[in-house]
């Protein structure tokens, strides 16, 4: 939260009628400077409910879900009076909503084409200059746009979870079941499309002076990250098959996540036999023959009854360094607190540090996603108790509407 420098989106605002699908958009935009204004409900978003809480004591502002893709916004609470006079539209007949949309710059919104056009979001209604981002489950146009989705549905029909799981089964012949990815990656996927969109079209809008609708399908967003999945079918109508994730327990019980080398060169697998010999860890893998890939290929049960020999004399910090000192992009799998404790990312400042006035605490969170040192990204305010800016926002927000009339 330190430094003076602006943020890239320095004056900008933009105005967020999202629930937890599309709030880490929110989040990315107000690091870099923008003014995030969340519009509420009076009893609060429904991510103000997702637990866990602080202390394990619920409230709607004690949500660690919350907290954790809010900070840095502002909290407006608008009813549905509010949504009704401005859907009445004509003279008068705004009300604070559309003053709100008057003078925001950007409208995010997580609204399905139906309930746009009941809550008068509509092209027609809105300012030709206002960016309107839309990020739903399946975009505002085809045969699904009107559908339900969770994370989970979205990460199946995109494919990703066809791609996520482990190898053949015992059989040698069936993958076994595929394995949903945690930490809503659909949804912090279309969000970030979201986000780079929305950049998009601002620049866009300085060139031209009009804004446009953004239609961010959450679907296309799953299929877009199924890396070269997806792509080796398209080319060559090969399906991908779910392989094993190597990992190696070293003898400190923890696990070490451990690439095929083969994967990456036959140079690797020389870095990685010479490592092994000076450990007298490498057995048959000394065989000159194993110096051919179809031969390791087939015998690639060897390959591994090495690296396990190795992790077994060897704690996981020493046997990732070991790996990364051979070229091998080895790594431990870290718990929660051994990442809050990793001496790398504290010493790129990472990790910063929040104070909530309203406990009277001071929170860590995760920081920038990025490090650019002219246009910097930064948590701005930490996250917003229920409705605490709204006679502050209008204020300010008004003034800017009733200037642009």
């Amino acid at each position: 939260m330190s430094g003076t420098a602006p943020g890239a989106l320095d004056g900008v605002r933009i105005l967020e009628v999202a629930d937890e699908s599309a709030e880490y958009c929110g989040r990315l935009l107000g690091g870099l400077g923008a003014d995030v204004v969340k519009v509420e409900p009076p009893g609060g978003a429904q991510s103000r409910q997702v637990g866990p809480f602080l202390d394990d004591e619920p409230g709607p502002d004690r949500s660690l879900a919350f907290w954790a893709d809010n900070v840095g916004k502002r909290s407006v609470v608008l009813d549905e009076a509010d949504w009704a006079t401005w859907g009445e539209g004509g003279e008068g007949g705004e009300g604070r909503i559309g003053m709100l949309l008057g003078a925001a710059d950007v409208l995010v919104h997580t609204l399905r084409p139906a309930e746009a056009v009941a809550r008068g979001l509509t092209p027609e209604r809105l300012s030709p200059s206002l960016v309107v981002c839309a990020v739903t489950p399946f975009g505002q146009s085809g045969p699904w746009a009107d559908y339900l989705a969770d994370d989970l549905v979205l990460m199946a029909l995109g494919g990703s979870m066809a791609a996520c799981g482990y190898g053949p089964g015992r059989n040698g012949e069936e993958d076994t079941p595929p394995l949903a990815a945690h930490g809503e990656q659909a949804w912090r996927t279309a969000s970030t499309y979201a986000a780079i969109a929305v950049l998009g079209a601002l620049v866009w809008r300085g060139q031209s002076g009009l804004g446009q609708h953004i239609d961010v399908s959450a679907h296309e967003c799953s299929a877009s990250m199924t890396e070269w999945h997806l792509m080796t079918y398209l080319c060559s109508g090969q399906v991908h098959r779910r392989g094993p994730h190597p990992t190696l327990t070293a003898a400190d019980g923890r696990q070490v996540a451990a690439l095929n080398p083969d994967f990456l060169g036959p140079h690797v697998f020389a870095n990685m036999l010479a490592m092994l010999e000076k450990a007298g860890v490498a057995g048959a893998l000394s065989d000159p023959a194993f110096a051919d890939p179809a031969h390791r290929a087939a015998h690639y049960g060897e390959v591994w009854k090495a690296m396990k020999r190795l992790a077994a004399e060897h704690d996981a910090e020493t046997l990732y360094r070991l790996g990364q000192g051979a070229g091998l992009p080895w790594g431990v799998i870290r718990s929660p607190e051994e990442v809050a404790d990793d001496r790398h990312l504290r010493a790129r400042g990472h990790f910063v540090d929040v104070e909530h006035d309203d406990i009277g605490r001071t929170v860590t969170y995760p920081g920038a996603p990025f490090v650019a040192h002219g246009s910097p990204w930064r948590l701005q305010r930490p996250p917003p108790p229920l409705g605490r800016h709204t006679d502050e926002v209008l204020a300010e927000w008004g003034r800017t509407a009733e200037r642009a009339r």
